[in-house]
This record gives structure tokens, sequence and C-alpha cells, in this order.
């Protein structure tokens, strides 16, 4: 059920980027601070668009190496205090 309604979503942002891009082909002008541009609006945000996509998947691959890394980091502590645990459990009891 869940795959068709993500199935339907997917269909209908496909057919609103076509049909945005059908009635939007006219060029725009870009200034880009050192040259201009000119394009169809479409392809400019679309642009736009995977350009913010490449950034967000930088910065959460960043995030994510360095949860990675904390996660992996937790991991050896846990093993290293399981260890200590294990030696102090089999050390003798020194009843005085």
């Amino acid at each position: 059920m869940l795959r068709l309604i993500r199935n339907l979503i997917v269909i209908l942002a496909v057919f609103v980027g076509l049909a945005f891009g059908f009635l939007n082909y006219g060029s725009t002008s870009v200034d880009l601070l050192w040259t201009r541009a000119a394009a169809p609006l479409s392809v400019l945000l679309g642009l736009a668009f995977l350009l913010g996509l490449v950034l967000a998947l930088i910065v959460c691959g960043v995030r994510m190496a360095k949860l990675r890394a904390r996660l992996a980091r937790t991991r050896r502590q846990l093993r290293d205090a399981e260890a200590e645990i294990a030696n102090l459990r089999s050390m003798p009891t020194h009843n005085t």
C-alpha cells in the first residue's frame, strides 16, 4: 500500500515537473556575479535543485561519517569495559 502511494506521488511530481517545463520554456537570464547565463526557467530550477541535492548529500555524508566514527569508538569502549568486567569477575575474592 505504501509503495503504491509512493509511486503515485512520484508520478504526480514528474507530471507536475513536465507541465512546469512545457509551460515555462521561455528563456530566463541569470546574473552569476562574474557572468550572465540565459536558459529556460525549468533548466535553471532543475540545476538549482541538483546543486542543493549535492550539497545536502555532502553535508549528510560528513555528518554520517562523524557518527560512524563515534559509534566505532563507543563500541570499542564497550568491548573494553566488558573485558574488564569479565576479568574482575574471574578474580578470586578475598574474605578478610
